[in-house]
């Protein structure tokens, strides 16, 4: 008797979408299979990749996405890793409805499950790690050097209500 598990044919497999809403602490998943009209899952749970990989080990073909945000592409390197299909959305290009207020985790989630589904979502180019690092260090000395100005104004105009003003050559 053989201890294998029965091989289930490609064609039989259930297309299961994910859509996240991804923050620092958590990540709420919205579970929205290919024949659903509406999520059948919605769960928060800690941002932690050993957690969320065996919470989405499940039968199905899996299709997630994520905004493109604060997270990075450390979850969408995480997922490709697991074997998992994975996009990252352009938050920009997200169809939204007008009066809809914004930050509410479960309904993010749902929206982007249901329109990954639809193919209505956007996919950013992803980044290799060495130009992601890169990117990450220009923008942060961009940062810096705007930070330095605005504090060097700061004082600047500090002094001169006070009546310190250099008039002899460049501050």
């Amino acid at each position: 008797m053989s201890s294998r598990p029965a091989v289930v044919p490609v064609a039989a497999r259930t297309m299961i979408y994910l859509g996240m809403d991804v923050h620092k602490d958590s990540i709420t998943i919205a579970v929205l299979p290919g024949s659903a009209k509406a999520p059948t899952r919605l769960d928060k749970l800690p941002n932690d990749l050993p957690k969320l990989q065996k919470w989405i080990a499940r039968d199905g073909e899996i299709r997630a996405c994520y905004e493109a945000r604060g997270a990075g592409y450390a979850l969408h390197r995480a997922l490709i890793e697991w074997g998992y299909t994975c996009d990252v959305i352009a938050p920009s290009l997200i169809p939204k409805r007008p009066g809809v207020q914004p930050k509410h985790d479960t309904r993010d989630a749902a929206d982007l499950a249901r329109l990954y589904r639809a193919g209505e979502l956007v996919p950013v180019r992803i980044l290799s790690v060495a130009d992601e690092r890169v990117r990450d260090v220009v923008r942060c000395r961009e940062t810096c050097q705007r930070e330095i100005l605005k504090s060097r104004h700061y004082i600047l105009k500090f002094l001169a209500t006070r009546g310190f003003v250099f008039r002899e050559g460049a501050n």
